[in-house]
Parts: structure tokens; C-alpha cells; sequence
């Protein structure tokens, strides 16, 4: 971590619940590079109860803030510092699933509440709902995930031990963070979702190709799920020339590339 003086912000505690070993390079790096209120404490706390990592981390924190993280996560350097800007009392990113087809790591209460605040056929949040700017409170009853979540200390105090809590919602399930989001709500207070900010979620997958059109074209796969990208099928290139760099595939397109399709589409 950088420290960074009169940032304006009192420091706090990044909490981090991890596994007994590290994961995945780029938190490593995201955590090196990333810019902190000067003083702020990391506690990285390591078994296979994540729940009581979570619980532990707060037990020990210091300062005036606690940002929860896992260590399957990547972020930018100032990302602390811009939810801090903020200066409401709960903040947090949107994460994608890790299972086909990565829908935001956001669920829609329940149609009918009388059947209780917890059913299993909540519907996830799509990514036009969550396409605005800046933050969006998150309706009272509908579900976020706990990742990179910032939390002021005067909301945990109040919410107090065991913050987070296992088998709540499905006795056979964690969803320690669904269960810490709902009890949020119900001491009254916002859980704002940044809508500019994706917090990069990293996993295992399995590299393959399907056809597509009667034609390989390369797929992901994860657990029994394969998603189909037949638009990552990169085109040959005649820029054979002579005089000329030997290109044999052109570039795939990025998102100024789609950016510009949709403005001509926008014309037509």
C-alpha cells in the first residue's frame, strides 16, 4: 500500500478474508499499488471460515472506516480514495458473477414479501439497470454482496458482533454477505452501488471451442456451463504486401471499436 498525507480522509482498516494461501497475482499487485489515507491498518485474516474472517478483522480494526475484501478481487490504485469521497456511510462496487453468463453479483427482493425477505427465485440485477453514473441507492429488500464494500465504523458499532453471520437466510448456505447487506437495510441505513466502478472478480475457467455456424470458434467453460464467443474469433489479414509488416490476424475489436459501430448505426 502507498500512504498517502492529507488525503482528507481519516485512516481506517482494509480487511481482507482469504484462504490459508493467496490466490491471484493481480490483487497482489492491486494491493501494492493501491493508495491509502496515511495510517491506514491491513489485517489479512486466513482459515477456511470465512465468516469469522470477516468478524475477526472487525474485532481488530482501527480508524474511522473498514474496507472489506477477498483476494479474487483487482482494482485501481485511487479506488479507496474515491469511494472515501463519497463520504456516505456505505459504498460498494459491482461485481460479476463468476458463473456463465456473469450477471452483477445483485439480486432483486422478492415479488411477494409476505412469503418472507429470503426466496430462491429472486431474480439477479441486469447490466442495463446498473449502466447509470455515480452512486445508486440500492432499493431496500434487494440484495448486493459484501466485496469491496466500505463501511463507516459508526455503521458496524451499531450493528455490532457477530457482523457477519452464516446459514440466516438457507441454513445449508454462507451468504454471510447477503445476510450483512439485509441487516444494513434494516437499521436504516443506504447501500450505495457505484456505478462507475467493476470490481474485477478472477477464477479458474477452461479454455475450449465449440462450433458456431459449423465453424471452431473459441468458447469458456466453467463447471458445466460453456458460453459460446464467436465474436472473439480473431479475422485473417491480407496485409501480405510487399514493403508492408506481415500481419496475419487483425486486431479484435475494443470498445472505441464499438463505440464507433454503434454511432454509425446510431446515422444509419
Amino acid at each position: 500500500m502507498i500512504h498517502i498525507a492529507n488525503t482528507g480522509h481519516p485512516q481506517g482498516t482494509i480487511v481482507v478474508a482469504a484462504a490459508l494461501q493467496p490466490r491471484y497475482y493481480e490483487f497482489q499487485m492491486s494491493l501494492e499499488n493501491l493508495q491509502v489515507p496515511a495510517g491506514t491498518k491491513l489485517l489479512i485474516e486466513r482459515s477456511c471460515d470465512i465468516t469469522q474472517n470477516f468478524n475477526k478483522g472487525i474485532q481488530q480494526m482501527q480508524g474511522e472506516w473498514a474496507w472489506f475484501l477477498g483476494d479474487d478481487h483487482s482494482f485501481g490504485h485511487d479506488l479507496l480514495l474515491k469511494f472515501l469521497d463519497h463520504k456516505v456511510d456505505v459504498v460498494v462496487p459491482i461485481t460479476p458473477c463468476k458463473v456463465i453468463p456473469w450477471m452483477p453479483c445483485i439480486m432483486h427482493g422478492p415479488q411477494d414479501k409476505t412469503l418472507g425477505f429470503w426466496q430462491e427465485d429472486m431474480l439477479l440485477y441486469d447490466w442495463d439497470e446498473l449502466s447509470g453514473k455515480g452512486l445508486m441507492p440500492l432499493p431496500k429488500g434487494d440484495f448486493i454482496g459484501q466485496a469491496g464494500m466500505l463501511v463507516r465504523k459508526h455503521v458496524l458499532d451499531k450493528l455490532g458482533y457477530p457482523w457477519f453471520k452464516s446459514g440466516q437466510l438457507d441454513p445449508g448456505r454462507l451468504q454471510e454477505d447477503m445476510m450483512f447487506c439485509h441487516e444494513l437495510q434494516e437499521l436504516g441505513y443506504t447501500v450505495n452501488i457505484d456505478q462507475d466502478v467493476i470490481f474485477d472478480h478472477y477464477f479458474y475457467t477452461s479454455v475450449t471451442a465449440k462450433r458456431h455456424e459449423g465453424k471452431w470458434v473459441p468458447a469458456l467453460k466453467v463447471g458445466d456451463k460453456t458460453m459460446v464467443l464467436p465474436d472473439a474469433k480473431p479475422r485473417f489479414s491480407p496485409n501480405m504486401g510487399e514493403g508492408t509488416p506481415r500481419v496475419k490476424w487483425e486486431r479484435l475489436p475494443d470498445e472505441k471499436d464499438f463505440l464507433a459501430q454503434e454511432r454509425k448505426r446510431a446515422v444509419a
